[in-house]
């Protein structure tokens, strides 16, 4: 991942990089690390199907976010799909 990080800003110019980076977007940059940090470490506690049932369950959090942070409607679409994946992670939780 360092390799990118130190060609883009030749690709692209230091004053645009400059321009992008903020507080937010290192602490989202950071988050995002974490986060795969922690895919990791659950990698090797626990069995790749139920990590990766787990991970998907940013598609709940995305929705119940979307609904009140963005305040986006929550159409029987997106709820459906959101209640398919908690039903799938309660699934795999059970049998395992």
């Amino acid at each position: 991942m360092l390799g990118p990080a130190l060609v883009y800003p030749l690709l692209v110019g230091g004053r645009r990089v400059a321009r992008a980076v903020s507080p937010a977007t290192v602490v989202i940059g950071a988050a995002s690390a974490g986060a795969y940090l922690l895919v990791l470490l659950a990698l090797r506690l626990a069995s790749a199907p139920a990590v990766a049932a787990v991970r998907e369950t940013s598609v709940v959090i995305a929705t119940v976010l979307a609904a009140l942070a963005a305040h986006q409607p929550l159409r029987p679409s997106r709820v459906a799909g959101a209640s398919l994946v908690a039903l799938g992670v309660a699934l795999v939780a059970l049998a395992g």
